[in-house]
Protein backbone atom coordinates (compact mmCIF):
# COMPACT_ATOMS: atom_id res chain seq x y z
CA UNK A 1 0.00 0.00 0.00
CA UNK A 2 1.49 3.40 -1.23
CA UNK A 3 0.81 5.78 2.02
CA UNK A 4 4.29 7.70 1.18
CA UNK A 5 3.42 10.86 0.19
CA UNK A 6 6.47 11.02 -1.60
CA UNK A 7 5.97 8.20 -3.99
CA UNK A 8 5.35 10.42 -6.92
CA UNK A 9 8.39 11.54 -7.13
CA UNK A 10 9.71 8.51 -7.45
CA UNK A 11 7.25 7.37 -10.23
CA UNK A 12 8.36 10.34 -11.74
CA UNK A 13 12.16 9.14 -11.52
CA UNK A 14 11.56 5.84 -12.53
CA UNK A 15 9.28 6.98 -15.53
CA UNK A 16 11.90 9.05 -16.47
CA UNK A 17 14.67 6.70 -16.71
CA UNK A 18 12.74 4.35 -18.65
CA UNK A 19 11.73 6.90 -21.29
CA UNK A 20 15.17 8.94 -21.29
CA UNK A 21 17.38 6.70 -24.61
CA UNK A 22 20.95 7.40 -24.51
CA UNK A 23 21.48 6.84 -27.98
CA UNK A 24 25.22 5.45 -29.22
CA UNK A 25 25.83 8.62 -30.43
CA UNK A 26 25.18 10.41 -27.89
CA UNK A 27 27.45 8.16 -25.78
CA UNK A 28 30.40 8.43 -27.96
CA UNK A 29 30.13 12.56 -28.38
CA UNK A 30 30.27 12.72 -24.10
CA UNK A 31 32.95 10.22 -24.16
CA UNK A 32 34.87 12.45 -27.13
CA UNK A 33 34.63 15.28 -25.20
CA UNK A 34 35.82 13.97 -21.98
CA UNK A 35 38.94 12.61 -23.24
CA UNK A 36 39.92 15.78 -24.86
CA UNK A 37 39.40 17.27 -22.05
CA UNK A 38 41.88 14.81 -20.33
CA UNK A 39 44.52 15.18 -23.35
CA UNK A 40 44.33 19.06 -22.99
CA UNK A 41 45.62 18.79 -19.34
CA UNK A 42 48.29 16.74 -20.79
CA UNK A 43 49.40 19.48 -22.64
CA UNK A 44 49.00 21.61 -19.76
CA UNK A 45 50.96 19.36 -17.49
CA UNK A 46 48.44 19.08 -14.68
CA UNK A 47 48.30 14.97 -15.02
CA UNK A 48 47.10 15.25 -11.43
CA UNK A 49 43.64 16.16 -13.12
CA UNK A 50 42.80 13.47 -15.29
CA UNK A 51 40.29 11.72 -12.90
CA UNK A 52 38.44 14.93 -12.18
CA UNK A 53 36.75 14.07 -15.77
CA UNK A 54 35.56 11.33 -14.91
CA UNK A 55 32.72 12.59 -13.05
CA UNK A 56 31.68 14.84 -16.12
CA UNK A 57 30.90 11.41 -17.56
CA UNK A 58 28.90 9.45 -14.76
CA UNK A 59 25.55 10.53 -14.88
CA UNK A 60 24.01 10.26 -18.46
CA UNK A 61 26.49 7.78 -20.26
CA UNK A 62 26.49 5.37 -17.26
CA UNK A 63 23.87 5.96 -14.48
CA UNK A 64 20.85 6.91 -16.71
CA UNK A 65 21.87 4.60 -19.78
CA UNK A 66 22.07 2.00 -16.94
CA UNK A 67 18.99 2.70 -15.58
CA UNK A 68 17.16 2.98 -19.11
CA UNK A 69 18.88 -0.41 -20.19
CA UNK A 70 17.43 -2.06 -16.97
CA UNK A 71 13.97 -0.87 -16.57
CA UNK A 72 13.80 -2.23 -20.53
CA UNK A 73 15.02 -5.90 -20.04
CA UNK A 74 18.42 -5.49 -20.70
CA UNK A 75 20.43 -6.26 -17.51
CA UNK A 76 23.74 -4.95 -19.09
CA UNK A 77 22.92 -1.87 -17.58
CA UNK A 78 24.18 -3.47 -14.15
CA UNK A 79 27.65 -3.57 -16.22
CA UNK A 80 27.49 0.42 -16.37
CA UNK A 81 26.69 0.84 -12.90
CA UNK A 82 29.54 -1.34 -11.94
CA UNK A 83 32.05 0.56 -14.14
CA UNK A 84 30.42 3.86 -12.36
CA UNK A 85 32.07 1.80 -9.33
CA UNK A 86 35.88 2.11 -10.72
CA UNK A 87 34.78 5.19 -11.88
CA UNK A 88 34.14 6.81 -8.40
CA UNK A 89 37.01 4.95 -7.07
CA UNK A 90 39.50 6.48 -9.38
CA UNK A 91 38.01 9.75 -8.74
CA UNK A 92 38.89 9.25 -4.87
CA UNK A 93 41.77 7.68 -5.04
CA UNK A 94 43.31 10.57 -7.34
CA UNK A 95 42.20 13.44 -5.35
CA UNK A 96 40.26 12.94 -2.07
CA UNK A 97 40.54 16.41 -0.71
CA UNK A 98 39.10 18.22 -4.12
CA UNK A 99 35.47 15.84 -3.22
CA UNK A 100 34.69 14.88 -6.65
CA UNK A 101 32.54 11.99 -5.27
CA UNK A 102 30.21 14.16 -2.97
CA UNK A 103 28.37 12.75 -0.45
CA UNK A 104 25.26 12.63 -1.85
CA UNK A 105 27.02 9.32 -3.77
CA UNK A 106 28.22 7.71 -1.08
CA UNK A 107 25.40 5.11 0.21
CA UNK A 108 24.90 3.38 -3.15
CA UNK A 109 28.98 3.41 -4.03
CA UNK A 110 29.34 1.27 -0.71
CA UNK A 111 26.63 -0.42 -0.75
CA UNK A 112 26.77 -2.04 -4.32
CA UNK A 113 30.57 -2.34 -3.92
CA UNK A 114 29.51 -4.61 -0.68
CA UNK A 115 26.87 -6.34 -2.52
CA UNK A 116 29.39 -7.26 -5.29
CA UNK A 117 32.66 -8.27 -3.00
CA UNK A 118 34.58 -4.60 -4.41
CA UNK A 119 35.79 -4.64 -0.39
CA UNK A 120 38.71 -1.70 -1.66
CA UNK A 121 36.24 0.24 -3.16
CA UNK A 122 34.28 -0.16 -0.11
CA UNK A 123 36.90 0.35 2.40
CA UNK A 124 38.29 3.55 0.46
CA UNK A 125 35.18 4.54 0.57
CA UNK A 126 34.52 4.19 3.63
CA UNK A 127 37.73 6.53 5.04
CA UNK A 128 36.41 8.84 2.38
CA UNK A 129 33.09 9.75 3.87
CA UNK A 130 34.02 9.00 7.77
CA UNK A 131 36.20 11.87 7.46
CA UNK A 132 34.06 13.89 5.58
CA UNK A 133 31.16 13.40 7.87
CA UNK A 134 32.73 13.81 10.93
CA UNK A 135 34.06 16.80 10.22
CA UNK A 136 30.62 18.57 10.18
CA UNK A 137 29.16 16.51 12.58
CA UNK A 138 26.14 18.93 12.91
CA UNK A 139 25.42 19.21 9.35
CA UNK A 140 24.89 15.68 8.49
CA UNK A 141 23.13 14.65 11.68
CA UNK A 142 20.12 16.49 9.83
CA UNK A 143 21.85 16.26 6.28
CA UNK A 144 22.46 13.33 3.61
CA UNK A 145 21.57 10.61 6.45
CA UNK A 146 21.00 7.84 3.92
CA UNK A 147 25.19 8.39 3.30
CA UNK A 148 25.72 8.46 7.42
CA UNK A 149 23.71 5.66 7.67
CA UNK A 150 25.29 3.16 4.77
CA UNK A 151 28.71 4.26 6.06
CA UNK A 152 27.99 3.13 9.72
CA UNK A 153 26.49 -0.41 8.14
CA UNK A 154 29.70 -1.23 6.51
CA UNK A 155 31.50 -0.49 9.69
CA UNK A 156 29.25 -2.88 10.99
CA UNK A 157 29.89 -5.35 8.14
CA UNK A 158 33.35 -5.25 8.64
CA UNK A 159 33.47 -5.16 12.61
CA UNK A 160 30.20 -6.24 14.17
CA UNK A 161 28.89 -2.69 15.50
CA UNK A 162 28.01 0.45 14.76
CA UNK A 163 30.57 3.20 14.94
CA UNK A 164 30.57 5.91 17.21
CA UNK A 165 29.74 8.28 13.39
CA UNK A 166 26.42 6.40 14.07
CA UNK A 167 25.50 8.97 17.47
CA UNK A 168 25.37 11.64 15.36
CA UNK A 169 21.47 10.84 14.21
CA UNK A 170 19.01 11.87 16.85
CA UNK A 171 17.67 9.12 18.47
CA UNK A 172 14.28 9.35 16.97
CA UNK A 173 15.69 8.97 13.42
CA UNK A 174 14.12 5.75 11.14
CA UNK A 175 17.81 4.56 11.45
CA UNK A 176 18.46 5.03 15.35
CA UNK A 177 15.00 2.72 15.14
CA UNK A 178 15.91 -0.39 12.64
CA UNK A 179 19.57 -0.84 14.75
CA UNK A 180 17.47 -0.72 18.12
CA UNK A 181 15.43 -3.44 16.95
CA UNK A 182 18.08 -5.36 15.33
CA UNK A 183 17.44 -8.39 17.44
CA UNK A 184 13.67 -7.90 18.37
CA UNK A 185 11.69 -10.27 15.75
CA UNK A 186 8.78 -8.78 16.64
CA UNK A 187 9.38 -4.69 15.42
CA UNK A 188 12.74 -5.19 12.89
CA UNK A 189 10.07 -5.77 9.89
CA UNK A 190 8.52 -2.88 10.56
CA UNK A 191 11.25 -0.58 10.88
CA UNK A 192 12.75 -2.41 7.68
CA UNK A 193 9.61 -0.92 5.65
CA UNK A 194 10.50 2.59 7.15
CA UNK A 195 13.84 2.03 5.85
CA UNK A 196 12.71 1.83 2.17
CA UNK A 197 10.37 4.73 2.96
CA UNK A 198 13.35 7.00 4.00
CA UNK A 199 14.89 5.76 1.36
CA UNK A 200 12.41 7.06 -1.32
CA UNK A 201 12.33 10.04 0.64
CA UNK A 202 15.99 10.74 0.35
CA UNK A 203 15.66 10.89 -3.52
CA UNK A 204 12.97 12.59 -3.79
CA UNK A 205 13.47 16.14 -5.15
CA UNK A 206 10.51 18.31 -3.46
CA UNK A 207 9.72 22.27 -3.56
CA UNK A 208 10.72 22.32 -0.01
CA UNK A 209 13.73 19.64 -0.25
CA UNK A 210 16.74 18.67 -2.60
CA UNK A 211 17.54 15.12 -3.48
CA UNK A 212 19.95 13.66 -0.87
CA UNK A 213 21.01 10.43 -3.36
CA UNK A 214 22.70 11.74 -6.23
CA UNK A 215 23.93 8.27 -7.66
CA UNK A 216 22.33 4.80 -7.54
CA UNK A 217 18.87 6.38 -6.47
CA UNK A 218 15.84 3.81 -6.43
CA UNK A 219 17.96 0.80 -6.43
CA UNK A 220 17.67 -0.24 -2.78
CA UNK A 221 21.09 -1.48 -1.84
CA UNK A 222 20.56 -0.56 2.23
CA UNK A 223 17.82 -3.64 1.81
CA UNK A 224 19.87 -5.94 0.53
CA UNK A 225 23.37 -4.78 2.75
CA UNK A 226 21.16 -5.31 5.61
CA UNK A 227 20.53 -8.67 4.61
CA UNK A 228 23.62 -9.37 3.81
CA UNK A 229 25.88 -8.02 7.05
CA UNK A 230 22.18 -10.22 9.25
CA UNK A 231 23.41 -13.43 7.52
CA UNK A 232 26.60 -12.67 8.28
CA UNK A 233 25.72 -12.70 11.90
CA UNK A 234 23.09 -15.82 11.49
CA UNK A 235 19.72 -13.76 11.38
CA UNK A 236 16.85 -14.06 9.12
CA UNK A 237 15.92 -10.77 7.51
CA UNK A 238 12.20 -10.46 7.60
CA UNK A 239 10.44 -10.62 3.59
CA UNK A 240 8.65 -7.24 3.44
CA UNK A 241 6.42 -5.90 0.42
CA UNK A 242 7.33 -2.94 -0.21
CA UNK A 243 7.42 -1.21 -4.06
CA UNK A 244 11.10 -0.23 -3.94
CA UNK A 245 11.69 -3.85 -3.90
CA UNK A 246 9.38 -4.76 -6.83
CA UNK A 247 10.86 -2.89 -9.61
CA UNK A 248 13.90 -4.17 -12.14
CA UNK A 249 15.63 -1.69 -10.19
CA UNK A 250 15.74 -3.87 -7.08
CA UNK A 251 16.74 -7.42 -9.10
CA UNK A 252 20.23 -6.71 -8.33
CA UNK A 253 22.75 -9.31 -9.32
CA UNK A 254 24.34 -11.80 -7.26
CA UNK A 255 27.77 -11.78 -8.69
CA UNK A 256 29.20 -8.81 -10.06
CA UNK A 257 27.54 -7.90 -13.46
CA UNK A 258 30.94 -8.27 -15.79
CA UNK A 259 32.78 -5.40 -16.21
CA UNK A 260 36.21 -5.81 -17.27
CA UNK A 261 38.32 -2.98 -16.04
CA UNK A 262 41.87 -3.48 -18.75
CA UNK A 263 38.29 -3.23 -21.59
CA UNK A 264 37.49 0.43 -20.11
CA UNK A 265 39.28 3.07 -22.63
CA UNK A 266 39.05 5.91 -20.49
CA UNK A 267 39.35 4.81 -17.34
CA UNK A 268 42.39 3.13 -18.59
CA UNK A 269 43.61 6.34 -20.18
CA UNK A 270 43.74 8.15 -16.59
CA UNK A 271 45.54 5.50 -14.70
CA UNK A 272 48.28 5.14 -17.46
CA UNK A 273 48.37 8.96 -17.51
CA UNK A 274 48.02 10.65 -14.35
CA UNK A 275 50.59 11.34 -12.25
CA UNK A 276 49.86 11.97 -8.87
CA UNK A 277 51.80 13.52 -5.78
CA UNK A 278 51.61 11.25 -2.75
CA UNK A 279 50.44 14.03 -0.60
CA UNK A 280 47.26 14.45 -3.35
CA UNK A 281 46.00 10.82 -2.24
CA UNK A 282 46.13 11.43 1.70
CA UNK A 283 42.69 11.87 3.01
CA UNK A 284 42.38 14.78 5.04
Amino acid sequence: MRTNKYWKYFDRAMKEYKKRVISDEEVKEIRDARLNEMKDFIQKNERNRLAERLGLLIGVHLEMNAKHRILNGEPSGWILLEQQLFWSFQMIKSNPSREDVSAREIGGLIGLSLLWGYEDIAELTYQYATNMFTKDRDFYAENKTHHVFMTCLYHKWKTGDMPELFTILPEDHVYQKLMRSWNDTNHFGEHLYELCDFHIYSLSDTPYKLSEILSFDCIPYDYYCIQLIREKEGLATPNIEHPLLQTPLAAIPKDKPGYKIDDDEILQFVIQNEKIPDSQRIIR
